[in-house]
């Protein structure tokens, strides 16, 4: 009976949080759908994620998030999120980044890292809260707006904010924002700055992949130039989602380490090591590079991704009301503006020796 009375208990507790968030779940896949399926198509050189993300932002400004969406929002912006970033893995080979031979994998390492640390350095000089510095450091080096949301979710103390006491949903939310502002920037700019120094496709594939922000950015930029650009950018740009795995566990672990053992007894749990959807991340890729998977199976996942990734963006974006963001959203503004600027630079330097 007890048994009987816990299962009972557990399954009700169940049936209530699926009532709960399904119907805001729901509202974010239909916006989804729109933004992926319609809008990105009619318009191919905006990401779908951006879409989203606005979309999100837009509702939650006009204050036309329905209270019956609060939980279900919410819930995709952080579980979907994760499964979204696991099922990422799947996209990558090591073999094939390997195939670019270390001195363009070379590059990629001294752009991400200089990016990174370098947007950490400035945020502290312009005065960007900590949680959104790391937060655009992240996106900015890395791969946009799928690693604000791994970034987000490691520096979540697990109650909804950083180590600050800020809300991390917000800050995420206006981190995509800047980051794919940005990035499109640097999407419309690098083609025609390539031109102009009379970089062959190869080189500008390099370029690309090695400095715009999100992977739906370096696809139509790539394209724009020509087909090896096209593929030499996708490459270089996986490359640098590699990355993504050992910046967060870093992210992690500094989090870890710098919250007191009093402070993690209080909120009643120690942070993992390493963030379980890194590990899943980390799985993914090894399945992909030691399996020959069908090119169905691939693709197939590849749509789920996208479309787990852009129902979150939509929770993402209505944690944040852009009056708010504008308001307070300079300093994050400069500093995603000037974190391009580094990324497209050092990207552009290692180029050149690269002749």
């Amino acid at each position: 009976m007890p048994f009987l009375q816990t299962l009972t208990t557990s399954l009700s507790r169940l049936w209530h949080r699926t009532a709960e968030i399904l119907p805001g779940v729901a509202l974010a896949l239909i916006i989804a759908i729109a933004a992926h399926r319609i809008i990105a198509e009619l318009t191919p050189v905006i990401s779908g994620l951006l879409v989203a993300v606005i979309s999100g932002i837009a509702l939650r400004t006009l204050g036309w998030v329905p209270w019956w969406a609060e939980s279900g929002f919410g819930w995709a912006a952080k579980k979907l999120l994760r499964a979204g970033i696991v099922l990422l893995g799947l996209q990558l080979a090591l073999g094939d980044l390997l195939g670019l031979g270390w001195e363009v994998l070379a590059v990629v390492a001294v752009t991400v890292s200089v990016t990174f640390f370098g947007m950490l350095g400035m945020g502290r000089l312009f005065g960007t809260p900590r949680g959104t510095t790391m937060l655009l450091a992240t996106g900015t080096a890395i791969c946009g707006a799928s690693a604000v949301a791994a970034a987000a979710a490691a520096i979540d103390r697990g109650d909804g904010k950083d180590d600050d006491g800020a809300p991390v949903q917000s800050a995420a939310a206006a981190a995509v924002a800047v980051v794919t502002l940005y990035g499109t920037v640097a999407m419309l700019a690098l083609p025609a700055l390539g031109g102009i120094l009379g970089f062959d496709q190869e080189q500008m594939g390099i370029w690309i992949g090695a400095s715009v922000h999100e992977v739906g950015q370096v696809v139509a930029a790539g394209g724009v130039i020509g087909a090896v650009a096209l593929a030499t950018a996708t490459l270089v740009k996986l490359a640098r989602v590699v990355l993504l795995a050992p910046v967060v566990a870093g992210i992690s672990l500094a989090g870890r380490r710098g919250r007191s053992t009093e402070a993690e007894s209080t909120a009643g749990r120690r942070p993992p090591l390493v963030p379980l959807f890194v590990l899943g991340f980390l799985a993914m890729m090894a399945l992909r590079s030691g399996t020959d998977l069908p090119q169905s199976t691939l693709d197939f996942t590849a749509d789920v991704t996208t479309m787990l990734l852009t129902t979150a963006m939509v929770g993402v974006g209505a944690a944040v009301d852009l009056r708010r963001l504008l308001r307070q959203g300079g300093p994050a503004l400069l500093l995603g503006g000037a974190g391009t600027v580094v990324a497209v630079g050092t990207a552009l330097v290692g180029v050149l020796l690269l002749g």
